[in-house]
Parts: structure tokens; C-alpha cells; sequence
């Protein structure tokens, strides 16, 4: 069962606190967040009860066609809203979650973050060497 959007609320405040990057003026951003984290788990709820990621659909036409479940684009919104707002609030899945270090999906995280351009190192020939 999904958490209610307050829970959600004191969970991202708490790991904002957490993190050192709190402040009250984060308040919509944090509900938005909130929302989205509640919209995402709903979505996930219902696509645990489906039998078939499809649903019959009849066209303007009349013929019936097969199309995708509309919570799958439901869960994909959701997805994509708590990517932009936890990248805008400067969140990590670790840091909202408390999730323990063995997690491979938070290694790779960290991975892919700390892969970022090493400084290059420039070999400056000797002076002597041209003589």
C-alpha cells in the first residue's frame, strides 16, 4: 500500500536535513516531490495487479486494436517527475531512501556520478632536450 503524500513529505524533508541541504523555502518543490513519489508507488501498485500489459481499445473507426495499459504511461510520468525533482532538490536515491551500500543499483549510481573528466596531465618536454 503506498504512503500518503505527508509521509512522503517528512521523509524527503528528513533526508534533505540529513544531506545539509534543507531549507523552508524547498517547501513546494518538496510536495512536489511528495506527489510524484504517492503517484509513482500507486502506479506500481496496480501495475502488480495486471494481467496483461495490454487493454482492448475500439478506434474512431470502430476497429478494436490492442494498446498499451495507461498505467504504464501513468508510472513512466511519475518516473521522470521524481528524476527532475530530486535532481532539482540535489537528492540521491541513497539519501532518500537510506538504502544499505550492497545495493547495485546505488553502486552504479555512485559509479556513473564519480565518472566524471579526470584532469588531463600535460608532459612538458625539458628544455634541454631540444640542445
Amino acid at each position: 500500500m503506498a504512503k500518503r503524500v505527508n509521509e512522503y513529505k517528512k521523509d524527503i524533508e528528513k533526508a534533505l536535513k540529513a544531506a545539509g541541504k534543507y531549507s523552508k523555502s524547498l517547501g513546494a518543490q518538496i510536495l512536489s516531490l511528495a506527489g510524484a513519489l504517492r503517484t509513482l508507488d500507486l502506479a506500481n501498485d496496480e501495475i502488480d495487479e495486471l494481467e496483461s500489459t495490454t487493454i482492448s481499445a475500439v478506434s474512431r473507426y470502430g476497429n478494436e486494436t490492442l494498446v498499451p495499459h495507461p498505467v504504464f504511461k501513468i508510472q513512466k510520468d511519475a518516473q521522470d517527475s521524481v528524476t527532475r525533482q530530486m535532481k532539482a532538490l540535489g537528492l540521491t536515491a541513497e539519501e532518500l531512501t537510506g538504502t544499505d551500500e550492497d545495493d547495485p543499483l546505488i553502486n552504479l549510481t555512485k559509479q556513473v556520478k564519480n565518472a566524471g573528466r579526470k584532469k588531463p596531465v600535460i608532459i612538458k618536454p625539458d628544455k634541454d632536450i631540444t640542445e
